[in-house]
């Protein structure tokens, strides 16, 4: 893992750097955290996007894309990142590292005054509100992909089991929000949620590259000199308070348009990110349904032939392990059960070395990328920082190394079946 020094600049503001010459880009990000808000969604996420697509400078989409292009084709992305009851709005810039940029002085300076302008100085109309038109715009694509959850029904099935097993006081849907919600929003409810991010939220900032540390905290402080104000910390790591366990394992059957049917089964997981045995959570997917011939894909898809797709993914923020089937109308008591013969084989210890140690290659591998490019590198400190994650990849892929057969036979006693969602075609019967 990358060295990496902090910098409190503020209360409720910090400044990462990433001293790098490993990369031939340099990145920059700023994420701003604050509590998950119920109904807030779909206005921030599509203040995100109105903020990286036009400034006061650059006030219409094929300026501002232009003013990229002359950037050395500078790469902006923007994301709504969400762990536990907390939830952040970050932005980056990916760009060529100074030493390359040879034909504009202060390369890095010229950059982050754009990420700065597009941020702090958006376009706006008359009235001070965002452009009724970009709002609108904004507004159509975030509702085609709502639109889009609910005609996957994979998407939905896994949006569906978080919803279930989650305490509904603190439950949000994840990134976009409900469909109704994104109706209603408005130019002037973007622009509220602009004030509450811009001077409620805490702050912190990233870079990662091969300029000095001074260099850049100083261009931070001019730049972004109009928000640096001091702000209350948020208290308290991310959690996600759950429903109490089910018992007997709650079971929801929904109807839906369509020929096939979707499965989804939850599990509570003992341990999180960061806990004590957490190495045993990307082994156990791995062993499942990541490594070459994991044990849901080939007992219970290619042997069985119970379903014509099968995934297990975890939820470590949540301790939450689901399995997601798409199986045919009816035979939902069939594959649950296929299912469960095989994490009964986990329990018991069952499972092969040639397998263990495929999943020890795929989660080493995984957890290499994490540092393969500059903008992930940044993306994973900012993670960390935002979310008080303490994360090492490093150490993570070593006491994966220590995992045995027996050690996730332990870790699977303390999964606990929570619930049971099934998505099946209208007028279906349950006849598995």
């Amino acid at each position: 893992m990358h060295k990496t020094e902090t910098v409190t600049v503020l209360p409720g503001v910090r400044f990462a750097y990433v001293g790098t010459e490993e990369y031939k880009n340099a990145s920059f990000a700023v994420g701003f955290k604050s509590k998950t808000k119920r109904g807030a969604s779909s206005c921030d996420l599509i203040l995100s996007h109105l903020l990286f697509r036009t400034s006061a400078d650059y006030p219409d989409n094929r300026r501002f894309s232009q003013r990229l292009e002359e950037l050395y084709a500078t790469d902006l992305s923007v994301q709504s990142v969400r762990f536990g009851d907390f939830r952040a709005s970050v932005f980056q810039a990916t760009f060529l590292d100074e030493p390359f940029a040879v034909e504009i002085p202060d390369f890095t300076r010229t950059v982050l005054s754009f990420v700065a302008g597009a941020i702090l100085s958006p376009a706006s109309d008359e009235n001070g509100l965002f452009p009724f038109e970009e709002t609108e715009r904004e507004k159509r694509a975030l509702l085609d992909r709502i639109r889009g959850i609910k005609n996957s029904k994979t998407a939905y099935a896994h949006a569906r089991l978080s919803e279930l097993t989650s305490d509904p006081r603190f439950y949000d849907v994840p990134d976009y929000g409900a469909e109704e919600e994104a109706e209603g929003v408005t130019p002037a409810a973007v622009r509220e949620r602009y004030g509450t991010m811009l001077y409620r939220s805490e702050i912190c900032f990233v870079y990662a590259g091969s300029c000095p540390k001074e260099t850049v905290l100083s261009l931070v402080r001019e730049l972004f000199a109009k928000i640096l104000v001091p702000r209350t910390p948020l208290s308290g790591r991310p959690r996600m308070p759950r429903r109490a366990p089910h018992s007997p394992v709650l079971r929801v059957r929904e109807e839906t348009d369509g020929e096939q049917a979707m499965l989804g089964l939850a599990y509570r997981m003992p341990t999180g990110f960061a806990e004590k045995g957490s190495e045993c959570v990307p082994m156990l997917l791995a062993v499942l349904s990541d490594a070459p011939m994991s044990l849901l894909f080939s007992e219970v898809r290619e042997k069985g032939g119970f379903c014509y797709s099968i995934r297990a993914l975890a939820k470590p923020s949540e301790r939450k392990l689901f399995v997601l089937c798409g199986i045919a109308p009816g035979t939902e008591r069939r594959v649950e059960r296929a299912v469960s013969r095989v994490l009964s084989g986990v329990r018991v210890g069952r499972i092969d070395d040639s397998l263990l140690s495929a999943a020890l290659s795929y989660v080493k591998m995984t957890l290499t990328t994490v540092f393969e490019s500059v903008e992930d590198t940044v993306g994973f400190v900012l993670f960390r920082l935002l979310f008080d994650c303490r994360i090492d990849p490093d150490e993570l892929a070593s006491d994966a190394e220590r995992v045995t057969a027996q050690t996730l036979s332990a870790y699977m006693k303390r999964v606990k079946p929570d619930a049971v969602y099934l998505l099946t075609p209208r007028g279906d019967g349950e006849n598995g």
